[in-house]
């Protein structure tokens, strides 16, 4: 059987934790938003250069990916997701003040 609803597009995708991953130095951020995924990479190219990631995307020539990690059904659930991305990935770009310290323990 097949579905009968259009597939959302990623940049439209609500309650996402994603990933930059810039190709030239395979340098990464580890992010998350509630609002369309779109807004928030708008945020990071243009109005966010406070933030690590800004004048990263702003000073590297190299082409730069960006996957969807996650998804989550609340705001709480996709700050845990995003917590444990960056405790696996240990991403350099990641100079958060406020973030969940998580200790894995499997």
């Amino acid at each position: 059987m097949f579905g009968v609803k259009d597939p959302v597009l990623r940049e439209l995708h609500k309650c996402v934790a994603y990933k930059f991953l810039c190709a030239g130095c395979n340098t990464c951020y580890v992010g998350e938003t509630s609002r369309h995924l779109s807004t928030r990479v708008r945020k990071h190219l243009i109005s966010d250069t406070a933030c690590h990631i800004f004048s990263h995307l702003h000073n590297s020539p190299q082409f730069r990916t960006l996957n969807i990690l996650n998804q989550a059904s609340t705001t709480f659930q996709l700050k845990i997701k995003e917590a444990i991305h960056i405790q696996w990935e240990k991403p350099p770009l990641n100079h958060q003040l406020y973030h969940v310290n998580l200790k894995l323990s499997l």
